[in-house]
């Protein structure tokens, strides 16, 4: 194995903030009533191709944590074998361009393992879909392909997440890969690649006298308050 083939490592105070902002956003997805991937996709000859994730230890924040040196009480679980699957799909999710650079390359795979063995309802909910779904993708891609899904050809890669991706999928895999999205997305842009991105720039000081919002944004808001039947309010000075 390669450097290139090991995903980049951030350091978990930054993966917790990326947790956090995470579960603040709105949460879709599956939940423990849902049917997770299961004896259906029984692993090849009774081993795991990826290796078996450590088991969480069960230990959380407590009542009151300390947001600001946050001490992560819990050990990330993953294998390295499930990161390499990880990171090779998230970056068919979300690939260098010419904007940002590739979801691996800012450490979404990190935040993809704290978010499984964080041990909250939440997240324990998604671990076992999480991590079933990438053995099946695995085992998929050794036996369509000869290889690892990490290793395979992009052309590959973007036909096996096509199958499970596309308009009319369904089913288990299908589940597993919008909850997978969701994840990935919702880390990828909390970064400050991200952030840049999609043009966000907040937090950041500007010299001088406030210049107020923008044209664009000023037109945004006129037409939700349009639709909502209220009056553009009247600047103080005007």
């Amino acid at each position: 194995m390669t450097d290139d083939d090991n995903p980049l490592r951030v350091d978990r105070r930054t993966t917790i903030k990326w947790l956090a902002a995470t579960m603040a956003a709105a949460y879709t997805g599956c939940n423990s009533d849902d049917k997770y991937l299961g004896d259906e996709i029984p692993a090849r000859n009774g081993t795991s191709l990826l290796g078996i994730a450590a088991k969480h230890d069960g230990i959380g924040y407590g009542g009151d944590p300390d947001r600001i040196n946050p001490l992560v009480p819990w050990a990330r679980t993953m294998t390295e074998g499930q990161l390499r699957t990880t990171a090779a799909l998230c970056d068919v999710i979300l690939p260098e361009d010419e904007r940002s650079p590739a979801a691996s390359a800012v450490g979404v795979p990190d935040f993809i393992d704290e978010w499984v063995s964080a041990p909250y309802p939440q997240q324990q909910d998604d671990r076992a879909f999480i991590l079933r779904g990438l053995e099946s993708l695995e085992q998929q891609s050794q036996e369509r392909f000869g290889s690892s899904f990490a290793s395979a050809t992009e052309e590959q890669k973007t036909e096996l997440v096509s199958a499970i991706a596309g308009a009319g999928a369904t089913g288990d895999q299908s589940e597993f890969f919008q909850r997978f999205r969701y994840l990935s997305v919702g880390a990828f842009y909390t970064t400050e690649a991200g952030m840049a991105d999609v043009g966000y720039i907040g937090n950041v000081p500007s010299s001088g006298e406030y210049p107020g919002p923008s044209e664009e944004a000023m037109a945004h808001l006129a037409g939700v308050l349009k639709q909502l039947g209220l009056p553009l309010p009247t600047p103080p000075n005007a």
